[in-house]
Formats: C-alpha cells, structure tokens, sequence
C-alpha cells in the first residue's frame, strides 16, 4: 500500500474574477482587471494540489459530457490526478462557479445540480486496498450523500482497517448546519474548517470554544484563520500558528490548499508542527496567485520551499 489519498468530494469550473474596479451594483457593468478559467470545487482544487505535491491522488465526483467537463478531465490529467472513477453523465450540466474576488473576500454564484444529486456506489476494493487516505469534502453540498457517509467509512474500513480518513465541510449555502454531521464526525480522523464553519458547527461563541467541543469527537480539528493563521486542537493541547506574509491576489481555494499541504505532510509521516507550516506555505502561496490550482509552474517554487522543512 502506497501513501495515496482517494478524494471524495465536489467538481466544478471556477470562472475568476480579480483586480475589479469596485463592487457590483444591479444595473451596472464592472471591470476586472483579469479572469482565468481553472479547476474548481474544493475536491477538485484539494485533488489537483496534493498529486503535484507528489501524492498518488485519485477523485470520485460527477460532471457532465460537455465542453466544461472535458476541460476539467483533460485538466486533472496534466495535474496527475487519477480520473477513472470520475462519472461523466449524459443528462446533466458540469457544476460551475463564477467567484468576484476581492482582497477582503469575494462573492460566489454557483450552479451545482450535478453535485446535489451525486451519488456513491460501494467502494471500490482495488482502489480501497491501495490508498492510506479518504479527504471528503463539501459535505452540505453533496445532499444525496449526507446519509451515506458512514456507509462509505464502515465499508473502506472492512477492505482497509489502516485508511484514515479526513474531512472539509466547506459552507452551508442554506445556512442551517445540519447536526447530522456530528455523528459523521465521531469516524473522522481530521477535521478541517474556516472560523464561521466551527463557530457554525459546534454552536460556539467563541474559537477556542469551538475547538474544545469538537475535539470531542474529533482528534485532530484545525481551523483556518486566513491572514491570522490556523487554531488546532492536537494531543490536548491548542497549538497556534501565524500565517506566512503574501502578497494576496485571489483567495479561492487556499483553503483547500491549505488542507492538500497538511495532508502531504500526514502521509509523508511527518511530525504536526511541520505539516501544519507546510499546510500554512501552500495556503500563502495561493492567495498570491490567481486560481485554486492555478498554473503548474507555481508548484516548482512552493516544493522548494515544502523541502526546507522536510
């Protein structure tokens, strides 16, 4: 068995905006300075990252038989993804996100039917038998597998009792935090969230509270503070770290990368603290460029540095 990493979760375009002129009014056109048309959807983006840190990546999702859907295939593919158990249907639309970036946040519209109604079939035992790692991700979007998560845990976990496994809710576009994810919790390794996703989840008022009480169902939570770095609750005691200085450009999907980088250093073996100032370059790294995935040439300079602390 090798450090390889299946990646359950959302795919879609991401259509960028930055360097806009000001914000959107009803009635008016804005400009943006530029735009750049990548791969999108935190599986997408987290599967694109981890395979070009040097991770054996495959990615279970759905897209339609379209232009978008080729795109991203053909896109995975140059990134060494594993695509084969990506399903391309007939009668659907490949899910898409058009993002207006901002250096303080950005807004989102998006069209994912196809993720909605995604479903997942028993795992498959040849790929469950060679991987070390299931990240799932985008739980409140993927509303037809909401109650299939456990299924998917039990049964990985009679083919490979060794997988672990690792989670990133991501947002809830219908703002009400289904509590069913508590239980989903309890057979997850890591948890990965921003600050209104664990204020949101575990009902605290504050941060540290938050990590508290999910730690009690969870072993490792880290939560990402952007420009303020990370929070995380490992072997009993909070552990904080700062973020590293940027020159921010775009935001989509540095979560995601942030997770990518930390899941690099769990498989690779390393100690928390490296992997989580791994987890910290590679979420820096892409707020300074535009795209969750972005260009692979960013990849030679962000190895270079991930390579100091290994």
């Amino acid at each position: 068995m090798g450090n390889k990493c299946l990646v359950i979760g959302d795919l879609n375009i991401d259509l960028i905006f930055s360097k806009l002129s000001r914000f959107p009014e009803m009635g008016s056109e804005i400009l943006a300075g530029k735009s750049f048309l990548d791969i999108g959807g935190s599986g997408g983006i987290f599967s694109a990252v981890l395979s070009q840190l040097g991770v054996g990546t495959y990615i279970f999702s759905e897209i339609g038989n379209d232009y978008f859907g080729r795109f991203l295939i053909e896109r995975l593919e140059e990134f060494g993804v594993g695509t084969d158990l990506i399903k391309v249907s007939e009668n659907k639309n490949t899910g898409i996100t058009v993002t207006a970036s901002y250096p303080e946040d950005k807004y989102q519209i998006s069209e994912l039917a196809i993720i909605n109604s995604m479903d997942f079939v028993k795992p498959d035992k040849d790929i469950i038998e060679n991987i070390k790692h299931i990240h799932f991700t985008s739980y409140y979007m993927m509303k037809n597998l909401i109650p299939k998560y456990k299924e998917i845990i039990k049964e990985s976990k009679k083919i490979n009792n060794s997988i672990t496994f690792s989670l990133d809710p991501n947002d809830d576009p219908d703002d009400k935090w289904n509590s069913n994810l508590l239980t989903v919790l309890k057979k997850i390794d890591i948890l990965f969230l921003n600050e209104k996703e664990a204020l949101k989840i575990s009902g605290s008022a504050d941060i540290k509270g938050a990590v508290e009480i999910l730690n009690d169902l969870v072993d490792t939570v880290i939560i990402k503070l952007g420009s303020k770095g990370s929070l995380t609750y490992f072997s009993g005691k909070i552990i904080e770290m700062k973020a590293i200085e940027t020159d921010f450009f775009d935001s989509t999907g540095a979560g995601d990368n942030f997770d990518a980088g930390f899941i690099f250093g769990y498989l690779k073996g390393l100690d928390f603290k490296s992997s989580l100032k791994i987890a910290n370059i590679c979420g820096g790294k892409s707020a300074g460029s535009i795209g969750g995935v972005g260009k692979k040439e960013r990849f030679l300079q962000l190895k270079k540095e991930i390579n100091l602390i290994i």
